[in-house]
């Protein structure tokens, strides 16, 4: 008996079904082996985006890789160190953890118009991913009961969703998002300057964001997208009328380069933000 008469040997607590964690809704998470080999034969690769799953590849050691889609293949990622390291890997089996891309996108909607990601997988959170998915592909959930395994498989979504975040290091504040999501769209523009078709709809539909969302991006820009797209491609055209090495080209093969096509809209435009014409911007050693 305790001091105060009740007896010490109480019934275990009942935790109430409702206050225990929900089980994952949406995500549908699937892990299996995969031979090492399928990480060269992208046909077999895509059959695991028909329905659309998001895949994210693991390997103890040299990383992991999530994709969001059979075009995401084709795109290198950021750190295209690991990815050479993962292509080469020559060990075992790879792990395949595959989740609906619609409620990965819904958590982290900033992967919308970003490369593939890469994941390290032998420290941190990505490790802990690797393990637990190991883990699944040895049957250490069969016997326990389904509300088990189910909470099982909430925790390996949770994790998964640390593991990206931790893997993009990204500030999980509205403005952080905003920002990470522009650097990379800006940077996608970066790469398509030369195209001279290249309008807010285009990008938009690239990057997999509406058209309202990438103007929202470029608030505060001067001219929004296009004005940012033509200050970009100014610079690049002055840089280029700077240097040596484009002594060669006349004033109308760098604009066209850049993705001017009518040239007395270029000069206009440039005089505008330079305050002379191209050919004033030239130096006179590069014109002789």
């Amino acid at each position: 008996m305790s001091k105060d008469g009740r007896s010490s040997e109480l019934p275990a607590r009942i935790i109430p079904l409702a206050t225990l964690p929900a089980p994952s809704r949406g995500f549908e998470p699937v892990v299996q082996r995969i031979p090492a080999s399928w990480l060269h034969k992208r046909e077999t690769l895509t059959k695991c985006f028909a329905q659309e799953k998001a895949l994210v590849l693991l390997s103890p050691n040299e990383g992991g890789i999530l994709y969001l889609s059979a075009s995401h293949l084709s795109v290198a990622p950021e750190d295209e160190a690991v990815q050479a390291a993962f292509l080469s890997f020559r060990g075992n089996d790879i792990l395949a953890l595959s989740v609906r891309k619609e409620a990965l996108l819904a958590q982290l909607p900033v992967l919308s118009g970003l490369p593939p990601v890469t994941i390290q997988t032998r420290s941190g959170p990505g490790h802990f991913l690797f393990v637990t998915c190991n883990l699944i592909t040895q049957d250490m959930l069969l016997s326990s009961p389904l509300q088990t395994q189910s909470r099982i498989l909430q925790h390996l979504t949770n994790l998964l969703l640390t593991t990206v975040l931790d893997a993009l290091d990204l500030d999980l504040s509205t403005e952080g998002r905003r920002r990470h999501r522009q650097k990379h769209i800006r940077a996608y523009i970066e790469s398509q300057l030369h195209e001279p078709d290249l309008t807010p709809q285009v990008i938009a539909k690239a990057c997999g964001i509406s058209t309202r969302a990438l103007y929202l991006l470029f608030d505060g820009e001067p001219g929004a997208v296009s004005g940012w797209i033509l200050s970009r491609r100014l610079e690049r055209i002055h840089k280029d009328l700077q240097s040596l090495d484009f002594a060669s080209e006349t004033i109308a093969e760098i604009a066209l380069k850049h993705g001017f096509r009518n040239a007395a809209h270029f000069s206009r435009r440039f005089r505008q933000k330079f305050g002379l014409s191209p050919r004033e911007a030239r130096p006179k050693r590069l014109t002789g």
